[in-house]
């Protein structure tokens, strides 16, 4: 049976997006592998109400050729080199070579970063859903790359979405994916652009542009640069106070009262157990009909917790708590000890507050690194 042609990138981006739809009450991060897939990548993104990050891969060429690959380079923290072992073992380049065309690709994905996004920061993908998109796969060696990489990054759940593939590639690549959504997969595969019926390059500039655009629709009023290169650690708020689960409630209340914040975490040590906010205590001492001195917080608090890590961005924090009524997000570090506190502001939905003299002045403490126990 025939394949329709995709009008161009942003079409087969829709496709893709009702495709992936399932996806969207876990907020993923979309990753579009530049240049044709950011294109498809940002159709899925706002259609997901996502955020939107590239994923740059250079290829590794050989000594006696740059457009033969022996690899790839990917860009992450720190970047991760993948080579094609049969390609080595063919060619055998001298290792002086290999560590000077890996330190030229380095280079090449920072000016390419720099080009791109600015000064954002890459998006956090561990214990993320993450979904990698290209415009169509041939051979598939940069999308192989582009898993492998993502894969060693810890993400929750890892996906590859393209709108055509061959089978036998598709196949490969499908045991370095949790799930894989290819819309086409023709029998007699050609080249990617003959399912297109606009196959135009893109450029640079539409690359920068639907980046620029993603940051701004995914969060509206907040596409400033504090908020798309900051991570939550570096957003400092005032020290953060927990209590207890052998706490009295009139011990919670009183630092609530102190603090004039409405929740406070619970904590066994520096691990966060839960949460007891100023609801529990009214609604908890009127049912139990007893003082707030004769009741523990473990009797009241709730153990259904939602929290973020230090090293994400303020972006993807925000997007993912944009619709919570929860106004204080705990911090946790990756060994899940809580290391501060998130003040979402809720007077607007931009993470900036007004001063005496009624100018905007960027929030310079969102999250504490200090914690006092109160136990």
């Amino acid at each position: 049976m025939g394949h329709r042609p995709f009008s161009d990138r942003r079409e087969a981006g829709r496709q893709l997006a009702a495709a992936l739809a399932f996806l969207k009450e876990r907020s993923p991060v979309i990753l579009g592998l530049p240049r044709g897939g950011v294109p498809v990548a940002y159709e899925i993104a706002m259609a997901l109400e996502a955020p939107l990050d590239v994923l740059l891969v250079r290829k590794i060429g050989s000594p006696f050729s740059p457009e033969v690959g022996i690899g790839a380079l990917v860009e992450g923290d720190p970047p991760r080199r993948v080579l094609n072992d049969e390609m080595m073992d063919r060619l055998r380049p001298p290792s002086l070579f290999l560590a000077q065309e890996v330190e030229r690709q380095m280079r090449e994905l920072q000016r390419r970063r720099g080009l791109y996004c600015g000064g954002r920061e890459r998006i956090p993908l561990a214990g993320r859903t993450v979904v990698i998109v290209d415009d169509g796969i041939a051979t598939g060696g940069s999308m192989l790359a582009a898993l492998e990489a993502v894969r060693a990054a810890g993400p929750e759940r890892l996906l590859l979405a393209v709108p055509v593939a061959p089978a036998d590639t598709l196949e490969k690549l499908c045991s370095l994916a949790d799930d894989a959504i290819c819309l086409q997969v023709p029998a007699n595969f050609r080249a990617v652009s003959q399912y297109y019926e606009d196959f135009a390059q893109t450029g640079d500039e539409e690359v920068t542009s639907l980046l620029d655009e993603a940051a701004k629709r995914i969060l509206p009023n907040a596409g400033e640069r504090l908020v798309s290169m900051s991570t939550v650690s570096k957003c400092m708020d005032h020290d953060a106070t927990v209590v207890g689960p052998h706490d009295n409630v009139a011990r919670a209340a009183s630092i609530m009262r102190d603090w004039k914040v409405g929740v406070l975490p619970v904590c066994d040590g520096r691990r966060l157990i839960g949460t007891v906010s100023d609801s529990d205590i009214r609604l908890g001492t009127a049912r139990e009909n007893r003082a707030e001195e004769e009741i523990r917080v473990a009797e009241l608090m709730s153990e259904d917790v939602v929290w973020c890590f230090e090293d994400e961005t303020l972006s993807a924090v925000m997007h993912r708590f944009g619709d919570s009524q929860q106004e204080r997000i705990p911090v946790l570090d990756r060994e899940k000890n809580l290391v501060g506190m998130l003040n979402l502001d809720r007077g607007t939905n931009d993470p900036r507050v007004a001063d005496e003299g009624g100018r905007n002045e960027p929030v310079r403490r969102w999250m504490s690194p200090h914690i006092n126990n109160s136990f």
